[in-house]
């Protein structure tokens, strides 16, 4: 009926809402992130580098994989997608800052919420 069908679909938004979503890119591609209408990103963390031994996310050519590398420009994230329905992050080094390992290949991760839920 009208009314099952209603509480479904507040079930299915309610459950979106609190919903924590994980988006990566490799280095050299874009980070795409697109929230559905009436909704729009809420960062919650982001991290470029690269976290070892994650040999499955984004394969590094190089093979000295002993190195932890963490480094983040998290206002960058920030401002390209914070509130906004939809982001595109290039994902190379100028953009995040100074690269202390530039033999070692990067990604970046970006994990976020959406905002708002849409009007019923």
């Amino acid at each position: 009926s009208d009314i099952l069908n209603h509480c479904l679909k507040i079930d299915i938004t309610f459950s979106n809402i609190f919903s924590t979503y994980i988006s990566h890119a490799c280095e050299g591609d874009t980070l795409i992130i697109e929230c559905p209408s009436r909704t729009s990103v809420a960062v919650l963390s982001a991290f470029y580098g690269r976290r070892v031994p994650n040999q499955h996310l984004c394969p590094s050519a190089n093979t000295n994989t002993s190195l932890l590398l963490r480094y983040i420009n998290y206002s960058k994230v920030l401002s390209e997608c914070q509130d906004r329905r939809s982001c595109h992050i290039p994902v190379f080094s100028p953009v995040f800052g100074q690269d202390p390992c530039p033999l070692t290949s990067k990604y970046l991760l970006v994990a976020y919420k959406w905002s708002s839920f849409e009007q019923l």
